[in-house]
């Protein structure tokens, strides 16, 4: 017989709230809970919901009762659920680190290639544009969308990353 499942649970619920427990109900149901794991428990749980509320009507404790069963599944199953995201959880903040660890790393190899591009771009531009001040405009404006591009790739990168974090349960 399982721990979760028993056909005589709720026989030891009524005989408890009865007021029958354990002296004027069936010796066999008495025997039965010394046994059984789950009626022990009920039996227990039963009689201190019995104690804790007024005595004049027995019928409105039972659905008090087998919704405080239900709260208490429900929080179970809501913490193991957090329990098993956590490790998930977890995972996602290396990934962001991770993630946002190569993006420098790239920034940091590309950033003292671009004054090199800049002023090749300017010797080309020399030769094929002719006029010097067309070649500088061409050269800075490269310089500042190469600029622009890596602050809005940044941004696009950390962003998510950020949203993700803020927004997260655990």
């Amino acid at each position: 017989m399982s721990a979760y499942d028993c056909p005589h649970e709720q026989d030891v619920v009524n005989a408890v709230l009865g007021g029958r427990w354990p002296d004027r109900c069936d010796e066999s149901l008495v025997a039965h809970a010394s046994t059984c794991v789950t009626c022990r428990e009920v039996a227990q749980v039963s009689i201190l919901l019995h104690e804790d509320v007024d005595h004049a009507r027995i019928d409105v404790m039972v659905p008090a009762a087998g919704q405080i069963w239900w709260r208490a599944a429900v929080r179970a199953r809501l913490e193991s659920t957090h329990a098993a995201a956590r490790p998930m959880t977890w995972m996602h903040a290396i990934t962001g680190a991770i993630v946002l660890g190569v993006f420098l790393a790239a920034l940091t190899a590309v950033w003292p290639m671009v004054p090199g591009v800049v002023n090749m771009i300017r010797s080309v531009g020399a030769q094929v544009l002719p006029s010097p001040e067309v070649t500088n405009a061409l050269a800075g404006g490269l310089a500042m969308s190469a600029v622009v591009g890596i602050v809005a790739a940044a941004i696009l990168i950390v962003t998510p990353l950020a949203l993700y974090y803020v927004f997260s349960d655990d």
